[in-house]
């Protein structure tokens, strides 16, 4: 039996002997709470024979828990791996000496493309705060850029994506109707709670969803005033 500390590991109720079998091991270890330390010591004998979900499994391990120079050699292996492309993108962005990484807004916006580019909505909002921040090229206004990158993630239903977007088409763009939507899509999106800002999120957009409807109602009915006493002003009261 394959054991770790005593304890007797099996697939289907046998002992694995594959690298996918060690993988689905290390991998229900880790999404799982009871034996967590265990997921590297079966995800490393999938990795050493190649198993390329394994190696971006445990790039993603070291990562989250710190150790970035042994996070680093199996993020770049990770090809193909939004999260790990995001990964070595944030630590350009910081710079990691631990990794032998310096600070690079270039390599950032390399790696955070790539990331985009594979579908990791949080790579689409930090290349649209690099934009809004003037820190990359610019072909567009910086708001331009940063709304399509935001809306990608928008779209992809990224509770903070939709409250940015939202942002931006209230406060650049004076679009009512866009900002709206995307307040609401905020609001309703199961995501929200969850997510770190969520209750600001929340707070901010029920907030300005009542001051744009406010205006929409006022905004009618000074046309009606205007359509059924023209010439009429608003303080002509005799």
């Amino acid at each position: 039996m394959v054991q770790w500390r005593g304890i007797d590991f099996t697939v289907d109720g046998r002992e694995p002997t594959t690298a996918e079998e060690f993988y689905r091991i290390g991998l229900h270890c880790w999404t799982g709470t009871q034996y967590r330390e265990a997921a590297a010591h079966f995800l490393e004998g999938a990795a050493s024979a190649g198993h390329a979900d394994a190696v971006e499994l445990l790039g993603h391990i070291d990562f989250v828990q710190g150790r970035y120079a042994s996070a680093v050699p199996r993020l770049r292996q990770s090809t193909g791996s939004p999260r790990a492309a995001h990964y070595l993108a944030t630590l350009y962005q910081q710079g990691c000496p631990q990794a032998g990484i310096a600070r690079s807004l270039d390599e950032a916006a390399r790696w955070y493309r790539t990331a985009a580019e594979l579908g990791e909505p949080e790579a689409m909002l930090a290349l649209g705060e690099l934009y809004l921040e003037r820190l990359l090229p610019l072909t567009r206004s910086p708001a331009d850029h940063a709304l399509e990158y935001f809306l990608a993630a928008a779209a992809r239903h990224h509770p903070y994506a939709q409250y940015r977007a939202a942002e931006l088409y209230r406060t650049l763009h004076q679009d009512a109707e866009r900002a709206v939507a995307l307040y609401q899509d905020c609001v309703d999106n199961p995501l929200t709670p969850r997510h770190a800002l969520g209750s600001m999120m929340t707070l901010q957009s029920w907030a300005h969803l009542r001051e744009l409807s406010a205006t929409r109602t006022a905004r009618l009915l000074q046309q009606r005033r205007d359509a059924v006493n023209p010439g009429q002003h608003r303080g002509d009261f005799y």
